[in-house]
């Protein structure tokens, strides 16, 4: 596929997968509209993508915010006339037991996972059907096959997103726009350091690099779904074949302790 004077949206693009992702695209001659929260570290990695030659527009932005979210199609319009990749690669972690979440995590959380990448799928259709087609790749997580423990919130925003996901794929049939939804394991980014509690996990976190790798091979060949390790779909198998025993497996694997039911208890008492 000839990406050269291709327009494309990255969210998330300061750091990580967003960032391995830019650099990909750039390296190919796509030009870029590129959006995250942190302007400095964006910047930086819009000034990486023009030593290719191609053109980026910054976005400095919170998605949390519908009109910052929506504004970002505008912006790939005004200034490149079209859109044809879009990929919906933000998001933020909820990693806390659930008798410590807020209503202001589920809003926060589903607001950045899910809402924000609807919001653009939705804004991105029309020019994609007016040009004659274009990708929407949404990048999920494990989280939204299997649940972790300690993450209910999460999970329940990639399995929005998955499920929404699949969604377009049966509407968008025959209209040359093609939906591509990434399920991602354990990455090395950031994300690791914004838990609110310690992970559990003490396995191998794999390069960004695999992930974009993923989200090349589905567009060019024009697969729906990929799933980042593919070593992932032996557990994805077993929440299928063994629900029962996934779940026991799943709690037991990061157990809720005594104490923290007891403290729990305290606070729901007072």
């Amino acid at each position: 596929m000839n990406y050269r004077e291709r327009v494309v949206i990255v969210t998330g693009a300061s750091s990580g997968i967003g960032r391995q992702l830019a650099l990909d695209f750039a390296e190919r001659g796509a030009n870029l509209v590129l959006a995250a929260r942190r302007g400095d570290a964006l910047e930086q990695v819009a000034t990486e993508c023009r030593k290719g030659g191609v053109q980026v527009e910054v976005c400095v932005g919170d998605l949390a915010e519908r009109a910052f979210a929506e504004s970002l199609m505008a912006r790939a319009l005004a200034r490149f006339g079209r859109l044809d990749i879009l990929v919906n690669n933000a998001g933020i972690p909820k990693h806390k037991p659930i008798f410590q979440v807020t209503p202001e995590d589920v809003d926060a959380t589903l607001r950045v996972n899910f809402l924000a990448p609807a919001y653009l799928c939705v804004a991105a259709i029309p020019p994609m059907l007016r040009q004659g087609g274009g990708y929407l790749v949404n990048i999920s997580s494990a989280a939204g096959r299997v649940p972790p423990p300690r993450e209910s919130v999460y999970a329940a925003s990639k399995y929005a997103l998955t499920g929404f996901s699949e969604g377009l794929a049966l509407d968008l049939e025959g209209s040359h726009i093609h939906p591509v939804v990434i399920h991602v394991g354990p990455i090395d980014t950031e994300i690791w350091d914004k838990l609110e509690s310690p992970a559990r996990f003490r396995g191998v976190k794999h390069p960004p690099r695999i992930v974009s790798e993923a989200v090349f091979r589905c567009i060019e060949k024009r697969r729906f779904e990929a799933t980042v390790p593919r070593s992932l779909w032996w557990v994805f198998l077993l929440k299928l074949l063994l629900p029962g025993v996934f779940r026991r497996g799943a709690a037991g694997y990061d157990p809720v302790s005594p104490e923290s039911l007891d403290e729990a208890r305290r606070a729901a008492r007072s």
